[in-house]
């Protein structure tokens, strides 16, 4: 199946894995920002917000660990994501569920940003059942806090239930379907002082 979730920090894929049972976290492919992995691959740092085209040597060591151990694929941004959304579909055929984030990039202020329609074409292709996600509590902007790491919270990963859509489903129609779907897990909830 596929498997959308909202997209707040650099740590969202681990955060995400872990939560996930054993029976999807060991069938699990990450689409992931196109852009990023080439610069990673080519030696530039694009998590770098003063100099983004500085020499980074180890980009391609990043890169190699986030393939190796995410599963990760690209999905560009802007162009030649057919060819993404083949590999999604190739994954999916072969048993693999695929993990996207469909804002396309990470929230500056923790709100859920609008879904890129790319998202109601590939469900609407695949065919498969969508699995919402909703990470909460976490609080990482783009812009670098003072310890660079989170800032204490409960942090919390809220699983939906799985959705199914029709051949007669709009691409917008889906789009906005799984949106819905994804801000209502991100409702506040109270914590729960039990559970650690």
């Amino acid at each position: 199946m596929l498997l959308v979730a909202n997209h707040v920090t650099t740590y969202d894929v681990p955060l995400l894995t872990y939560a996930l049972p054993g029976s999807i976290r060991r069938y699990l492919a990450v689409a992931m920002a196109g852009e990023m992995l080439y610069d990673y691959r080519h030696l530039r740092n694009p998590e770098s917000l003063t100099h983004p085209d500085r020499l980074y040597p180890p980009g391609p060591l990043v890169y190699l660990l986030l393939t190796a151990l995410f599963n990760v694929f690209p999905l560009p941004r802007r162009h030649a994501f057919q060819r993404s959304f083949a590999h999604a579909g190739e994954a999916l055929d072969r048993g693999l569920h695929v993990l996207i984030f469909p804002e396309g990039a990470r929230t500056t202020d923790g709100t859920l940003g609008n879904f890129r329609p790319g998202i109601g074409l590939l469900v609407k292709q695949s065919g498969v059942p969508v699995l919402p996600l909703a990470i909460l509590g976490s609080s990482m902007p783009k812009t670098r806090n003072p310890f660079g790491w989170f800032r204490p919270k409960v942090l919390q990963v809220i699983v939906g239930e799985p959705l199914h859509f029709t051949p007669n489903d709009s691409e917008a129609a889906i789009t906005e379907r799984l949106h819905t779907s994804v801000h209502r897990l991100l409702a506040p909830t109270p914590p729960n002082p039990n559970r650690q």
